[in-house]
């Protein structure tokens, strides 16, 4: 039995409010060999607070991402990832043994969200392919791994507690889009777009993550069909980066290529034929029940082709003790559902997921003893169904933003628009109303499926209907302050609010499950950075290792040794420095630190910088933690040149922290 899985107890809360300041010292070095920090803290707002758990009857020790003898380098958003795929997949095999669910989930989307405005980012992880991938990597090895067998050496025999699918290969990313749709289109993308975009996700996911499956994609890639592309599958999935599982089409993605792409002007015979051939092992749809007899009979595609398929179909279902059975996931059932742990995690996960946009004069968050009434509207103020999002699990239990908040004094509630799409004015004013006469005013607004959603794409960053109007009109005549909080998948232009000296402060909450609107908390942060010196790094090529040329722009500096082939080196090479992280606000909170890579000045047709680490890191009021970074040179400060070549740049890199607040050197020479 086949289908799709998300998470099914998702939760938002907005954190603590902070500050910091971040110093890197002295203490960098480069070496041959990897090392690792640790960290530990204790307070109630602290995802891992020891009596959270204690007072839910739960060990903390069960929580991966509590553990503190790990290495920063696992992460702790990593971990996080992991850990909900485990429990997605426990859930799965529960619901397995009650006959109500299958050992086989196609998950996760893990396409890069090149325009914000694509329908199917409510899937997806977001922009970058090396966080998309790192996600893809943990969120996979949650669902699939078996404890106690990550690391067998024959991983064609590796059991599997589901089997996970990495979709949609590739470069898709616009479903219906002023009448240009996935059934018809053709992306055009150069092989270096491709390589360090489109299929980093993909790489990583079955070389980090070990995935048992990739779906291919219903659109062309620069004229073909990506479920009839030998280049893609073949040679790329199996040969290049040796996938351990199955290749299976979207759904009737091969009668698209008949009806939709009208591909070589192919019968249903010629389609099953060219996709068996490119290396597609399985059809969802009728195409391959339908026709691969007969492209047999006519000669079209070789019988050894159809058992090659059969081979990596049934292998997976071994791994995943489909004909045997699996003992040790015996005794999971009803109880494994919904499970107190399961809804904990999401809270905790949800929570590190809130993103702070505005927070004038640190209004966030309230003194709860000075706030009596509260007005909470909008289109979202009491929303259910609309915060789980699509391909969604039956949800345990709604907790929508207006249960959450009348635990906290007395709520008026009005909608201000009917629906999302807010068509007209006709409920701004009792909105109005209730602001005029609360201590603070919550405005909930944002999408939902109505607007963003499979098939559904956007024509532009803006509020549906008279959504913009309604915010201002409420915040305009708001008696105490004015919280804005959107909820979307993906972007939208709210630079309005922003600007909106009424509008105090704004948080972004995704679409945040089942439990969304649980009490919300609130992250500010500050971050300075001190450098002190610059790395430097020798890498001396051996007699089979040469120089290559790398394209500058006119009149820029081009080092004798312009850069090394990758493939040529061992790339045995890690730099490291460390990073010390000091809370000088009033209150504890923790701060992902976003580690970039840029290349060399001058270089041509390249990355402005490149994202090659995150940390999260927690440190309570007035204290000082510290992070350690170690990095592989390769993989970090490696560039895709235009023909697609994966290069190793000698100069001046940069390495960056956060969102540019500091930088420091990192000379690399070629010798």
């Amino acid at each position: 039995m086949f289908g799709e899985l998300k998470f099914i107890t998702f939760l938002v809360y907005f954190s603590i409010a902070s500050s910091f300041f971040i110093s890197s010292n002295a203490g960098r070095k480069l070496l041959d060999s990897e090392s690792v920090s640790t960290t530990g803290a204790s307070n109630l707002t602290y995802v891992c607070d020891p009596s959270r758990y204690s007072n839910l009857g739960l060990d903390m020790s069960d929580f991966a991402f509590c553990d503190s003898k790990l290495p920063y380098d696992f992460g702790v958003q990593r971990s996080l990832w992991k850990k909900i795929g485990q429990a997605v997949s426990t859930e799965a095999r529960a619901m397995y043994n009650l006959g109500r669910a299958g050992l086989t989930y196609w998950s996760p989307n893990i396409n890069v969200v090149r325009d914000p405005r694509w329908g199917r980012a409510t899937e997806t992880p977001g922009e970058d392919p090396y966080v998309v991938g790192a996600y893809a990597s943990n969120y996979v090895r949650g669902l699939q791994d078996v404890e106690g067998t990550e690391n067998v050496t024959d991983l064609n025999s590796r059991p599997l507690k589901v089997s996970s699918c990495c979709k949609h290969y590739a470069a898709y990313d616009v479903d219906d889009w002023l009448g240009v749709d996935r059934y018809h289109f053709d992306a055009k993308v150069t092989e270096q777009d491709m390589s360090e975009t489109f299929l980093k996700p993909f790489e990583m996911c079955i070389k980090d993550g070990d995935v048992s499956s990739v779906m291919c994609s219903y659109n062309k890639v620069n004229g073909i069909p990506t479920c009839a592309d030998p280049k893609l599958l073949k040679e790329t999935i199996r040969g290049d980066w040796d996938l351990h599982g199955y290749i299976v089409s979207d759904c009737d993605s091969l009668e698209v290529m008949v009806n939709g792409h009208k591909w070589l002007g192919d019968t249903g015979v010629d389609a099953a034929a060219q996709a068996l051939k490119a290396g597609l092992d399985l059809d969802c749809g009728d195409y391959y029940p339908n026709f691969t007899e007969a492209a047999v009979k006519e000669g079209k595609v070789r019988v050894k082709e159809i058992d090659r398929s059969l081979n990596q179909l049934y292998v997976v279902l071994m791994r995943l003790g489909f004909f045997d059975g699996n003992p040790i996931y015996n005794s999971l059932g009803k109880k494994d559902v919904c499970s107190q742990e399961h809804i904990e995690l999401a809270r905790e996960a949800a929570k590190e997921g809130i993103v702070l946009l505005k927070n004038v004069d640190e209004t966030l968050p309230f003194n709860s003893y000075e706030i009596k009434k509260l007005a909470v509207v909008g289109p979202h103020a009491n929303a259910t169904a609309a915060m789980i999002g699509n391909y969604a699990g039956i949800p345990c239990k709604f907790i929508s933003p207006l249960d959450a908040f009348t635990k906290y004094g007395e709520v008026k509630y009005e909608m201000g628009c009917d629906g999302v799409k807010c068509a007209n004015e006709s409920l701004i004013f009792p909105a109005m109303k209730a602001a005029k006469e609360a201590d603070v005013t919550i405005i909930l607004a944002g999408l939902d499926l109505s607007v963003e959603a499979e098939s559904k794409d956007r024509v532009d960053l803006l509020l549906p209907g008279y959504q913009t109007q309604f915010i201002n009109q409420v915040a305009q005549v708001s008696k105490g302050p004015a919280i804005l909080v959107i909820m979307s998948a993906g972007g939208v232009d709210i630079s309005f609010a922003k600007k909106n000296n009424n509008i105090k402060a704004i948080l972004w909450a995704g679409f945040p499950g089942e439990q969304g609107g649980a009490p919300l908390q609130m992250l500010s942060l500050d971050i300075t950075i001190l450098v002190e010196d610059c790395l430097l790094h020798d890498i001396k090529l051996e007699k089979s290792q040469h120089c290559r040329d790398l394209e500058y722009k006119e009149g820029e500096y081009k080092p004798s040794c312009p850069s090394v082939l990758i493939d040529d080196l061992q790339c045995k090479h890690d730099f490291e420095f460390e990073v010390e992280v000091q809370n000088v606000g009033r209150r504890d909170g923790s701060e992902v630190i976003m580690v970039y890579s840029k290349p060399p000045s001058g270089i041509a047709s390249t990355h402005a910088k490149q994202v090659i680490g995150f940390r999260r890191v927690f440190v309570k009021a007035g204290q000082t933690e510290k992070v350690n970074f170690v990095f592989n040179v390769c993989k970090s400060l490696g560039l895709v040149d235009y023909t697609a070549y994966n290069l190793l740049p000698s100069g001046r890199h940069t390495i960056l922290l956060g969102d540019n607040v500091v930088s420091f050197p990192l000379q690399l020479n070629l010798q």
